[in-house]
Order: C-alpha cells, then structure tokens, then sequence
C-alpha cells in the first residue's frame, strides 16, 4: 500500500482522499467527488444501498450454487468498490475470484489500493476497456455485473457472451432512466430497440430487460428476472442465463406491448406485433423471484446492511407475491374520476376487507400491487367520498 500512496503522479491526481466503510469492506474515496463523469475516479456514495443489495441478492443466488468455484466479473470497476465488496463479504464454501476492470489508469491505482487496504487476495484487476476484457473472457464467469454511467447497452452483447450459458448471472443497471420512462422516445427506440412510455416506472425495468432478452436470444439462450428493482435515479435487474433454443424462445414468448388509458392497461404478445399507440417490447413475465428475495432480505438484515436496502427488500417481496404487471397510482385513479384522495392504507384495508390482496410499491408512494380490478378501486374511492359528503 505505501508504494502506491507514495506514488507522485497518483498524490498530484488524487490530493484529497478519505476512508469509509460500506458494509464491512474498508474504501479509499474522493473527498471531493462530483458523482459524475468529470470525476477522476468514479464514486457514488448513494449507490450504497444499491451495492448492499447486490451482495444480498448474489448471496442468494450463492445459496443455491453447488459449484468449487464461482467467478465474477466487474468490468466497469470504478473506485473498485462493488467488486471489492463481492469479493470481501460474498460466503462461499469453494474459491471465490473477482475480476475488476476500468480504462481509466486512476480508477486501476484507486482499486489496487483498495485492494491492499482490505488485505484480499481473491481479486485480479485490469487496465483494460469493459468490452475487451469481457470479449476475452468467452463464456467464463458466474456473475457479470455490468454497472455503467449511463445504458447498459453498448456492454450487453459482450456481456451476455461473457456470462455462463447455464445458470449465470447477469446484472445490469441503467442509470439514463429518463430515456427509458419516456422523455426521450427516439433515443430509447434507438438504444433498446423498444418504443418507452411515460408512465409505471416498473416499465422501465421491463423494457431494458425485454432488451436482454432479445440480444441473448440470437445466442440461444433464454434470460429469466430474478431481482429487479427501481431507486433514485436508476433501474437494475439480475437475470438468470438459461441455455437452448427452447429457452431463448421461451424468454421471447414472455414479451409483449402495452398501450395505457389513464391507470388502465391493455396488453399484446411479442408475436402479434407493434401497434401504434402501444409501448415495447416490455418483459411481461414475473421480474422477482420470492425465494431469491426472502433469502437476500435475510442477508441484509443479519449483516445490519443499510436501512434503505432492507426496506426496499421488504417492499419487493410482498410485490414479488402478486402478479400484476406495474402498479395503480391512486392520486392518478383519482384525478381521472375526479374524486378525493383516500389514505392509502385505509383504501388498502378496505381492499383486504373485500378479499383482495394488495401491497404498496417501492417505487411510488402513491402506488399499490393488487389482484382486484381498476374498476374495483374505483367503486372503493367513490364509498370514501361520499362518507366525506
């Protein structure tokens, strides 16, 4: 560690550095980060919660993993703090190696010193671009985690080849959330070959994971959701490799369009096609696995992990029991019928009255998951106002 503090290029760039601590991994940070491109090495310390899920989830995904050994590649390393935290902190009974990769020389001598800091031996770091050393690595590792400024996409192809045929993982996370809510339709048909839609939120994970599925399809392998999630300015998902042509197909049937009438959704297969007027591919499948989730939950609260990471836990698995595509948001049910806003969970509890299940979500303070009908809702709101008459 001394001889890379002692380097003088590394103190002119980098002046002002601190130690935190994520989980139990030790990180060597900017003080003074920007949270953007411009910073000379990339670090966001509000994504730790979203790294506290990584390692629940993947734990999970360990739990159920009968393998000597389990490799896993970061190939967008940044500060090397995810990488570093999977290589610390993931339970393993065989041998655990990590790949960390940046193009960015600063970003190498940060992780390396990070690397010393923590005392880990089980990581090899490279100088090299996300695409080539994914593209050298055809078919390798267990985990790809694919965590870029930005889309996912322009990594996704070399990712999906990188990755196991047969239960692998592969996370993404995008951070251009705008594009794939809808605010910039023509990139997002550009980028992910999908027409967005400026409503559910949770369309925006569909959509980027309708991608995946039609780029890994052409390989033969068929990709299923079993973690996905929508935070602050950013949308992820960890998808399970399946190997065939009857997989890959099987993935394809599981997309579809869907055109919106105020909180009303219609729906179309992949393979009746595009119609104006509707929105997709989108994933239309279940994009949570409760297992996996319940097991990741369990994770996070036994290592004390953020309270942001175990709340969102929570909220995904009661979501993660109904089958419903999206959400109703209630202000917006309102606003279409012209009615007062009930409390939320007094509306809930009129729903369990009569029989139905129903959750809050974790992306919308105003929305629920439920097996009743939008027409059901209605009638609920409409009993509220006229007691408030």
């Amino acid at each position: 560690m001394d001889e890379i503090l002692n380097n003088e290029d590394y103190k002119k760039i980098n002046s002002k550095t601190k130690v935190i601590t994520e989980g139990r991994t030790n990180l060597i940070v900017l003080e003074d980060s920007k949270t953007s491109k411009k910073d000379i090495v990339f670090y966001n310390p509000v994504m730790e919660a979203n790294r506290d899920l990584s390692v629940s989830v993947i734990q999970a995904f360990l739990n159920e993993f009968d393998r000597e050994e389990f490799l896993i590649c970061d190939p967008l390393g940044g500060s090397g703090a995810r990488g570093l935290r999977y290589a610390n902190e993931l339970e393993f009974k065989g041998e655990l190696k990590v790949n960390i990769g940046d193009i960015n020389p600063s970003a190498v001598k940060m992780i390396n010193q990070n690397l010393k800091l923590n005392g880990l031996e089980n990581v090899t770091v490279f100088h090299e671009d996300a695409n080539v050393l994914l593209s050298k690595n055809f078919k390798l590792f267990n985990v790809t985690d694919l965590d870029p400024f930005g889309s996912p996409v322009p990594y996704l192809d070399s990712g999906i080849r990188a990755t196991l045929t047969k239960g692998g993982l592969l996370c993404m996370t995008a951070t251009d959330t705008a594009v794939l809510c809808g605010a910039y339709r023509k990139t997002c048909i550009r980028k992910y070959g999908a027409v967005p839609l400026r409503a559910d939120k949770e369309l925006a994970v569909r959509l980027m994971v309708g991608c995946a599925i039609r780029m890994a399809s052409k390989y033969d392998v068929g990709l299923k959701p079993i973690f996905s999630h929508v935070t602050d300015h950013y949308v992820r998902t960890f998808l399970v490799t399946e190997r065939g042509a009857g997989k890959a197909d099987l993935a394809i049937e599981n997309l579809g369009y869907v055109t919106l009438n105020g909180e009303e959704k219609s729906f179309k297969s992949f393979e009746e096609g595009y119609e104006k007027g509707y929105g997709g591919p989108f994933y239309m499948g279940s994009i949570n696995n409760t297992k996996i989730v319940e097991d990741a939950l369990n994770t996070a609260k036994t290592r004390n992990y953020s309270k942001k990471a175990v709340n969102l836990l929570e909220y995904i698995l009661n979501e993660s029991k109904i089958e419903q595509v999206g959400c109703y948001d209630i202000h917006e049910i309102c606003s279409f019928i012209k009615k007062l806003v009930p409390p939320i969970t007094e509306l809930m509890e009129k729903l369990r009255e009569n029989g139905f299940i129903v959750t809050r979500v974790h992306y919308n303070p105003y929305g629920i998951k439920t097996d009743a009908k939008l027409s059901d809702i209605a009638v609920l709101i409409s009993e509220y106002n006229l007691k408030k008459i």
